[in-house]
């Protein structure tokens, strides 16, 4: 199961659900579908990432995702976020306020 690194701004609240989150969630679990369908013009992230260029199976690709802008014109062209950053921000603050 694919999992990616979460750089996220600060959350106030409980810092072991905090925790828990980053170390532990997928990135299934992080872009429900619920989340993909709300936020872009896909029902699910697989086939998000096949849309941007990004392969969920390939280390580098999901590398060069998160440390770069590469992909934020894909982002920006297939979702509501104008960036990486601002996508996993939101996702990150939604499971935290469940």
């Amino acid at each position: 199961m694919p999992q990616i690194r979460f750089c996220v701004g600060s959350y106030p609240g409980n810092i072991d659900k905090r925790l828990d989150y980053i170390s532990s969630a997928s990135i299934y679990e992080f872009f429900p579908d619920d989340f993909m369908k709300e936020f872009t013009r896909f029902s699910d992230v697989t086939d998000f990432f096949k849309a941007i260029g990004c392969d969920l199976t390939a280390p580098e690709d999901l590398n060069k995702l998160q440390d770069t802008v590469a992909f934020d014109s894909s982002i920006r062209l297939h979702s509501d976020f104008e960036s990486w950053q601002d996508m996993v921000e939101t996702a990150y603050q939604r499971l935290l306020d469940k």
